[in-house]
């Protein structure tokens, strides 16, 4: 029975996403079919649970093609009223050229009647015939205008359905991938048994390869607050659109490989020796021994890895003197243990390549009887194995055999007694339409890979912290394999806005906001576009930031702060012998707040320093107003030095006000040098 399914979440991780259906299946049901999943789907990943007491017992994952009577149209809707009106409009364009060419092709005749002799007087009729025909001509020249009015209307019409047909092909061909399955088109479906009373509620999980994202932010500032909008551009082309689902955006890695840590025991008493380390153990050997009552009832069948139909021996040494048939058979040899761990080792096909070739089981053999009073059921199962030892490959047809897969698990069928292979585990006989199906999704997921990022988005970032952030409302997103921005979250959040001036580089005081982090977890790096009041400031861009920490964001030059810097220099001779020189250096900054807000302004300013042990030249700070502090910003990198002689003020500044800054400082040195570059320090 077939059961309807909707997707009702969405996990997306920086490559692929894990999608989360529910569907209902009816009451009185144990055998329900779930239709219509995508054909990226990774069917090693399903994994389904069930409610209201229901129990799934069976799970198949198959490939099926809808029937011609329920595949959806070649066309979409759209397309056919488009394609539809623009053939009306065309129909309407012949029709009236057709009128008016009857209307050319049947002239009135315009010769008027045998005028009357001169002096008689005409005919009754005469005028009647003359207004009949002026009548009839001004109606057709009425009927050709009106038809021309109408020509050009529907020409107009037919164009704008022209162009119209023309979008809608476009849009058709750039159409999401996810649109109804068309006729033989390839898509999966999940096969349950359910076991339970009543109807049952089931979710079903699953993972695809072909999605992407990236963050991006939103910060609203009014005053002391703002609004921060978490944001997100998506791209994927899994086959099916995620309508109406809620979406989770995970910075984990799906597919991270992590070794379990391994404690070691701690015992108390007598010193003990290490236990060995679990390692590799070969299997026991005799599969061939299971089927050796099959064999005798079908001997026709061929021979198999490591078994031959057994012979009876007569053995009349019972103790109560009748005699009963024993066997002896031929049971496979044991596998070497490197043999058996290189088996192991081979690598495992995907559930979407194609089955390896079948090669010939090569497996040594050697002859062992049957033991008297050995049971034959215990040797059966006691020596039953699996053929793990790959057959020689040959220098010749190494390049084209591969190896079968051993490691598949989910892949692998025991063959059946029929076959030669009994005893074994060989691939599962797969759809041909596997491969074809494989190069379609490698070639989609190539795409989407090569999908370059919109300016400012960038989806690396470090898994030092995992951590999903859930979407407010359920969101749209088409499998066109093409960028779609979406909102996720908005929050209010604390911001400082303050300025920060360096007069020394450039006479201007630029705005940084200082926003705290409102989400639970981390910013990751990417674009933020900022808002002032409803007035678009700047697209600055992120770091990556822990929770609970602030972000810095410049917002440009605040046009309304006006600063400028002028300084004085003079020399003076210092000593009782005039033998030294003060270098006396002034600094003065002069702030204009032209802006109706007051402002939090920091000014840096530096003072020049010496080498360390120079003891010809000598600094000291001067008179300063108002006072400063020491300002020694941490480095951009490691191992870079740290500044020194830097100082700044922190003040703050009412609206249309002014305020003046001073500070000092000498240099004292040698009269007879001279600083490099010159003596005086500031210009």
């Amino acid at each position: 029975m077939a059961a309807d399914s909707r997707i009702a979440e969405i996990t997306l991780y920086a490559r692929g996403a894990r999608v989360r259906r529910t569907a209902t299946i009816p009451r009185d049901a144990p055998h329900a079919r779930i239709a219509g999943l995508p054909a990226a789907m990774i069917d090693d990943t399903l994994r389904i649970s069930a409610e209201d007491g229901a129990v799934i017992t069976a799970v198949h994952v198959g490939l099926d093609a809808p029937p011609p009577d329920t595949a959806a149209d070649e066309e979409s809707g759209a397309l056919r009223d488009a394609r539809r009106r623009a053939a009306l409009a065309t129909a309407e364009v012949e029709r009236l050229d057709g009128a008016l060419a009857a209307l050319a092709a049947a002239p009135i005749a315009l010769t008027e009647p045998v005028s009357p002799a001169s002096g008689d007087a005409p005919p009754p009729a005469w005028h009647a015939v003359v207004e009949a025909r002026r009548a009839l001509v001004a109606l057709r020249a009425e009927r050709e205008l009106a038809l021309r009015a109408e020509l050009a209307a529907a020409r107009r019409t037919a164009d704008e359905a022209h162009r119209a047909l023309a979008a809608a092909l476009d849009r058709d061909r750039r159409a999401s991938s996810a649109r109804p399955p068309r006729l033989h088109e390839l898509r999966k479906h999940v096969d349950l048994t359910v076991a339970g009373t009543g109807g049952a509620t089931v979710h079903l999980e699953y993972h695809v390869a072909a999605a992407r994202w990236a963050p991006g932010y939103v910060a609203r500032l009014d005053g002391d607050r703002a609004a921060f909008e978490l944001r997100a551009v998506i791209a994927q082309a899994t086959g099916e659109d995620w309508t109406g689902a809620r979406i989770r955006l995970s910075t984990a890695e799906p597919e991270r490989f992590d070794r379990l840590p391994e404690l070691a025991a701690q015992r108390i008493g007598r010193r003990q020796d290490a236990p060995a380390r679990a390692g590799f153990r070969a299997p026991p050997t005799g599969a061939a021994a299971l089927y050796l009552d099959y064999l005798r009832s079908f001997p026709g069948l061929p021979a198999g890895p490591g078994s031959r139909v057994p012979s009876p021996i007569w053995d009349s040494g019972s103790d109560d003197g009748s005699s009963r048939a024993r066997s002896a058979f031929v049971a496979p040899e044991a596998p070497p243990p490197h043999a058996a761990m290189a088996a192991f080792a081979a690598p495992a096909v995907s559930a979407m390549q194609p089955p390896a070739a079948s090669a010939p089981r090569g497996a040594k053999l050697r002859a062992r009887a049957v033991q008297p009073g050995m049971n034959m059921a215990e040797v059966s199962f006691a020596d039953a194995a699996l053929d793990l030892e790959p057959p020689p490959v040959s220098s010749s047809d190494s390049a084209s055999t591969p190896a079968p897969p051993r490691l598949d698990y989910a892949e692998l069928r025991m063959a059946p007694p029929s076959s030669a292979d009994r005893g074994t585990l060989i691939p599962a006989p797969r759809d041909p339409r596997c491969a074809e199906l494989a190069a379609e999704l490698d070639a989609a997921l190539a795409g989407l890979d090569a999908l370059a990022l919109p300016p400012g988005h960038d989806d690396r970032w470090s898994h030092a912290h995992d951590y999903a952030f859930e979407s407010d409302a359920a969101v749209d997103v088409a499998s066109d394999g093409a960028w779609h921005a979406i909102a996720v979250t908005a929050m209010p959040a604390t911001v400082v806005l303050r300025h920060v001036a360096v007069p020394r580089e450039q006479p201007d005081a630029f705005r940084i906001a200082v926003i705290a982090n409102p989400l639970a977890g981390p910013l990751l790096p990417g674009p933020v576009d900022i808002y002032d009041r409803g007035n678009f400031l700047v697209t600055s861009e992120i770091a990556h930031t822990p929770p609970g920490a602030t972000v810095e964001i410049g917002l440009g030059v605040d046009p309304a702060v006006k600063l400028a810097r002028n300084t004085e220099f003079r020399e003076e001779t210092t000593g009782v012998l005039r033998g030294g020189l003060r270098l006396v250096h002034a600094i003065t900054i002069d702030i204009d707040n032209r802006s109706e807000r007051a402002i939090d302004l920091e000014v840096r300013e530096r003072l020049p320093v010496t080498r360390d042990g120079d003891d010809e030249v000598a600094v000291f700070a001067g008179r300063v107003e108002p006072a400063w502090e020491r300002w020694a910003p941490e480095p951009a990198w490691p191992g870079e030095p740290r500044l020194r002689g830097g100082h700044s003020w922190r003040l703050a500044i009412p609206p249309r006000t002014r305020r003046t800054l001073r500070a000092s400082y000498e240099v004292r040195i040698a009269g007879k040098l001279e600083l490099i570059g010159g003596n005086r320090r500031e210009s």
